[in-house]
């Protein structure tokens, strides 16, 4: 028996207790995922399917030593308990995805998309995040890929699933990754999964979240024969082209097919478009050199994200990174307020612009990114503009204090003493 009916009780391992099958939610290469009832609340069941885990003794094994390890951080739906082995075969229990989360590909295809620009960023910094304090507990995911994320349209919030393969470093779940997302080392087994290999795959999640193009993916493999295991070992490991690499144009967009990339690529910062050139470089995927770190991808993606307001005049998103710009939807100047200035980041200044701890620390280790130290508002007429402390630290103005929730009139020169750190109006 493979399958597991509605109304049967599996016993959870080291005397958790007992779930019960509610019904079936889905099925994949590797099992069957079920509602289950847990002691009241409801939770997700991974099943896995008969034959299906080569190394079933090592694979339960490192499912254990996960569960005593605990989730890096709220974003993995990790494996709460596993259930003893009925069958020849076994499970385990995980949270539930709330209703408002949707799968990655839900976005590929453009049955779902993000409430904003903003907040298309959110999940990609938040993605990385993850990725970055998971890789600092010293475990790799060694299987990433699209199928791995749900995503919140309107927060930028992203759940991380399939947590099941994750190994602290030196061990190997047995899984190499799935075809397209796998590092070309791997693909050609030069390497077996790992921290480095992770990071390539994060970079392909990525691409495609922001550009909606598969980077390996332009003219090359457009050709009208079968994708064939040899042609994708040639495109994704052996010989693999960026779409955009500056210096082999083999593998260019085509008009018509990557209309994504064609109308995504020129909008990217200049900034970004390097980051990615770097990391589908031939001397990252052939040469297996140092690709791009996710401290890298924060700080890229943060700058990015600050430049984007909301226009005064029109009220959509554009970007702003010199002084009285143009807006990219209604092109009318907008008026320049001043400039943020930290010792790692130029914020402009507008109405609701939150300030991270991470533009003022440059640390990535404690939810920095999320975390809003100060916040730009306005008094009911317009006609003041001010920075309200957000932080749960006061401020130091010469030998002024501003408390937490107190508001500072902005004034150019005005120099804000945290802790260690400092914000310069300019």
């Amino acid at each position: 028996m493979s399958e597991l009916q509605a109304g049967m009780q599996i016993e959870l391992d080291d005397n958790m207790g007992t779930i019960q099958i509610v019904r079936k939610l889905g099925e994949g290469g590797q099992g069957y995922v079920y509602l289950v009832d847990y002691l009241g609340n409801q939770m997700a069941l991974k099943w896995y399917k008969k034959g299906s885990i080569k190394d079933m003794e090592g694979f339960r094994k490192n499912l254990q030593n996960n569960i005593r390890e605990q989730a890096p951080t709220d974003s993995f739906l990790w494996p709460v308990a596993i259930t003893r082995m009925y069958y020849d075969t076994f499970g385990y229990i995980m949270k539930l995805r709330p209703d408002n989360y949707y799968d990655f590909s839900d976005f590929l295809i453009g049955k779902i998309d993000f409430s904003s620009v903003h907040t298309l960023l959110n999940a990609a910094i938040n993605i990385v995040e993850s990725f970055r304090i998971l890789h600092n507990r010293g475990f790799s995911y060694q299987d990433l890929n699209d199928g791995n994320f749900f995503l919140n349209p309107e927060t930028g919030d992203v759940l991380i699933c399939d947590n099941d393969n994750v190994s602290q470093f030196g061990e190997k779940s047995g899984i190499a990754g799935k075809c397209r997302y796998m590092a070309p080392s791997i693909v050609v087994g030069r390497k077996t999964p790992d921290k480095r290999t992770d990071q390539f795959s994060l970079a392909v999640v990525l691409f495609l979240l922001l550009l909606r193009n598969h980077p390996l993916e332009g003219e090359q493999t457009q050709s009208k024969a079968v994708m064939t295991e040899q042609r994708q070992k040639r495109y994704y490991g052996e010989s693999p082209v960026f779409i955009a690499d500056p210096k082999d144009a083999s593998n260019r967009p085509v008009k018509g097919v990557h209309n994504n990339f064609l109308m995504r690529w020129p909008q990217m910062p200049v900034y970004i478009q390097n980051t990615f050139i770097k990391a589908f470089s031939k001397e990252v995927m052939c040469e297996d050199k140092m690709g791009i770190t996710e401290k890298e991808w924060l700080q890229n993606l943060l700058r990015f994200q600050s430049e984007v307001i909301i226009c005064p005049n029109c009220g959509k998103e554009t970007r702003y990174t010199t002084e009285n710009a143009t807006c990219m939807c209604c092109h009318q100047p907008i008026t320049h307020i001043g400039w943020i200035q930290t010792q790692y980041f130029r914020i402009p200044i507008f109405p609701k612009q939150e300030i991270v701890t991470a533009y003022i620390t440059d640390c990535y280790d404690q939810n920095e990114c999320r975390t809003v130290t100060a916040k730009v508002v306005q008094n009911k007429t317009k006609t003041k503009i001010a920075l309200m402390n957000k932080s749960g630290e006061s401020w130091r103005i010469n030998n002024e204090t501003v408390a937490p929730g107190e508001r500072v009139l902005i004034q150019k020169g005005i120099r804000i003493q945290i802790k260690n750190e400092y914000m310069e109006i300019k």
